[in-house]
Protein backbone atom coordinates (compact mmCIF):
# COMPACT_ATOMS: atom_id res chain seq x y z
CA UNK A 1 0.00 0.00 0.00
CA UNK A 2 1.27 3.48 -0.75
CA UNK A 3 1.17 6.08 2.15
CA UNK A 4 1.17 9.95 2.22
CA UNK A 5 4.35 10.60 0.47
CA UNK A 6 5.34 7.68 -1.98
CA UNK A 7 6.06 5.75 1.04
CA UNK A 8 5.50 2.36 0.68
CA UNK A 9 4.15 0.39 4.24
CA UNK A 10 3.04 -3.25 4.34
CA UNK A 11 -0.64 -3.85 4.03
CA UNK A 12 -2.70 -3.79 7.14
CA UNK A 13 -4.84 -6.62 6.25
CA UNK A 14 -3.61 -10.22 6.31
CA UNK A 15 -4.16 -12.11 2.67
CA UNK A 16 -2.76 -15.34 3.95
CA UNK A 17 -5.93 -16.24 5.62
CA UNK A 18 -7.95 -15.20 2.12
CA UNK A 19 -10.07 -18.63 0.73
CA UNK A 20 -9.94 -19.62 -2.89
CA UNK A 21 -13.51 -19.04 -4.69
CA UNK A 22 -15.77 -21.69 -3.27
CA UNK A 23 -16.45 -25.26 -5.81
CA UNK A 24 -19.75 -24.61 -5.04
CA UNK A 25 -20.68 -20.87 -6.55
CA UNK A 26 -22.70 -20.31 -9.67
CA UNK A 27 -20.59 -20.30 -12.71
CA UNK A 28 -23.19 -19.34 -15.33
CA UNK A 29 -22.16 -15.89 -13.79
CA UNK A 30 -19.91 -14.58 -16.73
CA UNK A 31 -17.75 -11.47 -16.05
CA UNK A 32 -17.45 -8.74 -18.49
CA UNK A 33 -16.22 -5.18 -18.69
CA UNK A 34 -18.03 -2.60 -20.02
CA UNK A 35 -16.90 -1.05 -23.01
CA UNK A 36 -19.41 1.56 -24.44
CA UNK A 37 -23.06 2.64 -23.20
CA UNK A 38 -25.49 4.93 -25.60
CA UNK A 39 -29.00 5.79 -25.74
CA UNK A 40 -31.24 4.20 -28.34
CA UNK A 41 -34.95 4.52 -28.35
CA UNK A 42 -34.77 6.20 -24.94
CA UNK A 43 -33.24 2.43 -23.75
CA UNK A 44 -29.56 2.27 -22.78
CA UNK A 45 -27.64 -0.15 -25.11
CA UNK A 46 -24.33 -1.44 -22.84
CA UNK A 47 -21.79 -3.21 -25.15
CA UNK A 48 -19.47 -6.11 -23.04
CA UNK A 49 -16.19 -7.88 -23.56
CA UNK A 50 -15.75 -11.21 -21.86
CA UNK A 51 -13.39 -11.13 -19.55
CA UNK A 52 -12.67 -14.85 -19.83
CA UNK A 53 -11.46 -14.48 -23.82
CA UNK A 54 -14.12 -16.57 -25.04
CA UNK A 55 -16.84 -15.69 -26.90
CA UNK A 56 -17.28 -12.08 -28.96
CA UNK A 57 -18.57 -8.76 -27.66
CA UNK A 58 -21.37 -8.71 -26.59
CA UNK A 59 -24.46 -5.71 -26.60
CA UNK A 60 -27.50 -5.65 -24.15
CA UNK A 61 -30.52 -3.10 -23.61
CA UNK A 62 -32.44 -2.44 -20.45
CA UNK A 63 -35.29 -0.91 -19.74
CA UNK A 64 -33.95 2.25 -17.70
CA UNK A 65 -30.77 3.87 -17.17
CA UNK A 66 -27.81 2.14 -15.19
CA UNK A 67 -25.30 3.68 -13.31
CA UNK A 68 -22.41 2.62 -15.23
CA UNK A 69 -19.76 3.47 -16.99
CA UNK A 70 -16.53 2.62 -19.21
CA UNK A 71 -13.90 -0.23 -17.75
CA UNK A 72 -16.40 -1.63 -15.29
CA UNK A 73 -17.03 -4.94 -14.50
CA UNK A 74 -20.29 -6.37 -14.94
CA UNK A 75 -21.74 -9.85 -14.42
CA UNK A 76 -23.99 -11.63 -16.82
CA UNK A 77 -26.50 -14.95 -16.50
CA UNK A 78 -29.29 -15.57 -18.79
CA UNK A 79 -31.05 -12.19 -18.99
CA UNK A 80 -29.94 -10.45 -15.83
CA UNK A 81 -26.88 -8.34 -15.01
CA UNK A 82 -25.52 -8.01 -11.72
CA UNK A 83 -23.34 -4.98 -11.13
CA UNK A 84 -22.33 -2.76 -7.88
CA UNK A 85 -24.05 -0.07 -7.66
CA UNK A 86 -22.15 3.15 -6.43
CA UNK A 87 -24.87 5.45 -5.79
CA UNK A 88 -26.62 3.19 -3.33
CA UNK A 89 -23.53 1.38 -2.06
CA UNK A 90 -24.75 -1.83 -2.40
CA UNK A 91 -24.96 -4.57 -5.55
CA UNK A 92 -28.05 -4.90 -7.88
CA UNK A 93 -29.37 -7.21 -10.05
CA UNK A 94 -31.47 -5.96 -13.53
CA UNK A 95 -33.08 -7.66 -16.02
CA UNK A 96 -31.13 -6.87 -19.12
CA UNK A 97 -32.32 -8.18 -23.39
CA UNK A 98 -29.72 -9.68 -25.90
CA UNK A 99 -30.02 -6.85 -28.37
CA UNK A 100 -28.41 -8.59 -31.35
CA UNK A 101 -31.19 -11.30 -30.78
CA UNK A 102 -33.56 -9.09 -30.19
CA UNK A 103 -33.19 -6.83 -33.14
CA UNK A 104 -33.56 -10.13 -34.92
CA UNK A 105 -36.86 -11.78 -33.57
CA UNK A 106 -38.32 -7.68 -34.30
CA UNK A 107 -37.66 -8.14 -38.03
CA UNK A 108 -39.46 -11.22 -38.20
CA UNK A 109 -43.17 -11.24 -39.93
CA UNK A 110 -46.31 -12.28 -37.59
CA UNK A 111 -49.24 -14.30 -39.27
CA UNK A 112 -52.73 -14.18 -38.97
CA UNK A 113 -52.31 -16.66 -36.50
CA UNK A 114 -50.40 -14.97 -34.53
CA UNK A 115 -52.53 -11.82 -34.44
CA UNK A 116 -55.35 -13.95 -33.39
CA UNK A 117 -53.26 -15.66 -30.85
CA UNK A 118 -52.61 -12.57 -29.52
CA UNK A 119 -56.11 -11.28 -29.37
CA UNK A 120 -57.14 -14.07 -27.65
CA UNK A 121 -54.67 -13.01 -24.78
CA UNK A 122 -56.11 -9.74 -24.76
CA UNK A 123 -59.46 -10.74 -24.58
CA UNK A 124 -59.13 -12.96 -21.08
CA UNK A 125 -57.09 -10.12 -19.79
CA UNK A 126 -60.49 -8.09 -20.24
CA UNK A 127 -62.58 -10.90 -18.78
CA UNK A 128 -59.95 -10.79 -15.89
CA UNK A 129 -60.38 -7.07 -15.33
CA UNK A 130 -57.03 -6.37 -16.30
CA UNK A 131 -58.16 -4.45 -19.38
CA UNK A 132 -61.19 -2.32 -20.45
CA UNK A 133 -63.03 -3.09 -23.27
CA UNK A 134 -62.12 0.42 -24.50
CA UNK A 135 -58.18 0.01 -23.97
CA UNK A 136 -58.62 -3.67 -25.94
CA UNK A 137 -60.51 -2.11 -29.04
CA UNK A 138 -57.43 0.63 -29.88
CA UNK A 139 -55.59 -2.60 -28.80
CA UNK A 140 -57.04 -4.30 -31.46
CA UNK A 141 -56.54 -1.86 -34.11
CA UNK A 142 -53.30 -1.71 -33.52
CA UNK A 143 -52.45 -5.52 -33.50
CA UNK A 144 -54.19 -5.72 -36.87
CA UNK A 145 -52.00 -2.78 -38.31
CA UNK A 146 -48.56 -4.70 -36.85
CA UNK A 147 -46.55 -6.19 -39.48
CA UNK A 148 -43.56 -7.32 -37.52
CA UNK A 149 -43.01 -8.69 -34.66
CA UNK A 150 -41.52 -5.95 -33.17
CA UNK A 151 -44.33 -3.72 -33.91
CA UNK A 152 -46.34 -5.97 -31.92
CA UNK A 153 -44.47 -6.25 -28.88
CA UNK A 154 -44.67 -2.25 -29.01
CA UNK A 155 -48.21 -2.61 -29.18
CA UNK A 156 -48.53 -4.86 -26.02
CA UNK A 157 -45.81 -2.88 -24.44
CA UNK A 158 -43.76 -6.03 -23.83
CA UNK A 159 -40.33 -6.94 -24.60
CA UNK A 160 -39.80 -8.62 -28.19
CA UNK A 161 -38.01 -11.69 -26.36
CA UNK A 162 -40.62 -11.97 -24.14
CA UNK A 163 -43.78 -11.92 -26.64
CA UNK A 164 -45.66 -15.14 -27.15
CA UNK A 165 -46.77 -15.77 -30.38
CA UNK A 166 -48.86 -18.99 -32.15
CA UNK A 167 -47.40 -22.20 -31.49
CA UNK A 168 -46.66 -24.71 -34.56
CA UNK A 169 -49.15 -27.08 -35.87
CA UNK A 170 -48.89 -30.30 -34.42
CA UNK A 171 -49.95 -31.28 -38.04
CA UNK A 172 -46.65 -29.65 -39.43
CA UNK A 173 -44.56 -31.62 -36.71
CA UNK A 174 -45.89 -34.60 -37.20
CA UNK A 175 -45.07 -34.21 -41.06
CA UNK A 176 -41.62 -33.67 -40.65
CA UNK A 177 -41.50 -36.89 -38.10
CA UNK A 178 -43.30 -38.88 -40.80
CA UNK A 179 -41.07 -37.37 -43.47
CA UNK A 180 -37.50 -37.95 -41.53
CA UNK A 181 -38.86 -41.92 -40.96
CA UNK A 182 -39.63 -41.96 -44.76
CA UNK A 183 -36.09 -41.09 -45.55
CA UNK A 184 -34.74 -43.46 -42.64
CA UNK A 185 -36.72 -46.29 -44.34
CA UNK A 186 -35.77 -45.59 -47.51
CA UNK A 187 -32.07 -46.01 -47.21
CA UNK A 188 -32.60 -48.64 -45.20
CA UNK A 189 -34.25 -50.48 -48.56
CA UNK A 190 -31.76 -49.61 -50.94
CA UNK A 191 -28.47 -48.53 -51.43
CA UNK A 192 -26.77 -46.05 -54.10
CA UNK A 193 -28.78 -43.76 -55.87
CA UNK A 194 -31.65 -46.25 -55.77
CA UNK A 195 -31.62 -44.98 -52.28
CA UNK A 196 -31.57 -41.22 -53.25
CA UNK A 197 -34.20 -41.31 -55.49
CA UNK A 198 -36.97 -43.25 -53.05
CA UNK A 199 -35.89 -40.34 -50.34
CA UNK A 200 -37.53 -37.83 -52.99
CA UNK A 201 -40.97 -37.70 -51.50
CA UNK A 202 -39.12 -37.59 -47.63
CA UNK A 203 -37.58 -34.41 -49.03
CA UNK A 204 -40.36 -33.24 -50.36
CA UNK A 205 -42.07 -33.62 -47.40
CA UNK A 206 -39.46 -32.11 -44.91
CA UNK A 207 -39.08 -29.24 -47.03
CA UNK A 208 -42.99 -28.19 -46.64
CA UNK A 209 -42.81 -29.26 -43.08
CA UNK A 210 -40.18 -26.66 -42.45
CA UNK A 211 -41.45 -23.93 -44.83
CA UNK A 212 -44.25 -23.82 -42.88
CA UNK A 213 -42.96 -24.02 -39.17
CA UNK A 214 -40.86 -20.53 -40.18
CA UNK A 215 -43.98 -18.26 -41.10
CA UNK A 216 -42.26 -15.32 -39.60
CA UNK A 217 -39.54 -15.95 -42.48
CA UNK A 218 -39.49 -13.17 -46.18
CA UNK A 219 -40.83 -16.01 -48.69
CA UNK A 220 -37.53 -16.05 -50.87
CA UNK A 221 -35.05 -16.76 -47.47
CA UNK A 222 -38.32 -19.18 -46.25
CA UNK A 223 -37.79 -21.32 -49.49
CA UNK A 224 -34.45 -21.65 -49.47
CA UNK A 225 -33.95 -22.09 -45.97
CA UNK A 226 -36.68 -25.67 -46.57
CA UNK A 227 -34.53 -26.78 -49.15
CA UNK A 228 -30.91 -26.46 -47.19
CA UNK A 229 -32.87 -28.24 -43.97
CA UNK A 230 -34.05 -31.14 -46.32
CA UNK A 231 -30.82 -31.55 -47.89
CA UNK A 232 -29.05 -31.50 -44.31
CA UNK A 233 -31.29 -33.85 -43.12
CA UNK A 234 -29.74 -36.41 -45.32
CA UNK A 235 -26.94 -37.00 -43.31
CA UNK A 236 -28.79 -38.12 -40.38
CA UNK A 237 -31.69 -40.09 -42.22
CA UNK A 238 -28.51 -41.75 -44.33
CA UNK A 239 -26.35 -42.99 -41.53
CA UNK A 240 -29.53 -44.64 -39.40
CA UNK A 241 -31.33 -46.36 -42.40
CA UNK A 242 -27.08 -47.75 -43.16
CA UNK A 243 -27.19 -48.59 -39.66
CA UNK A 244 -30.75 -50.59 -40.33
CA UNK A 245 -29.58 -51.65 -43.32
CA UNK A 246 -26.80 -53.25 -41.80
CA UNK A 247 -27.75 -54.91 -38.96
CA UNK A 248 -31.33 -56.41 -41.27
CA UNK A 249 -28.20 -58.24 -43.17
CA UNK A 250 -26.11 -59.34 -40.05
CA UNK A 251 -29.25 -60.91 -38.72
Amino acid sequence: MTTVGGRQAPSHRDFSVAQRQSELRDRRWKLHAVKDITIEDGQPRITLQPLDGAGRWTSWTASEPLPLQADDLVFVRAQQMSYFNREACEPAVVEVEDARRAAAIAQKLITERDREHVLATVAAQVAAGDMTPDEMASVTVAVQAARTRGELADVLKVRVTDLKVAPPRPGDLWLLAIAFVLMVGATSAAEGGRSFLMMLPGLLLVATAVYRLNPGMERGPRVSFAVVAALVTICPAGVLGGAIQVEILHR
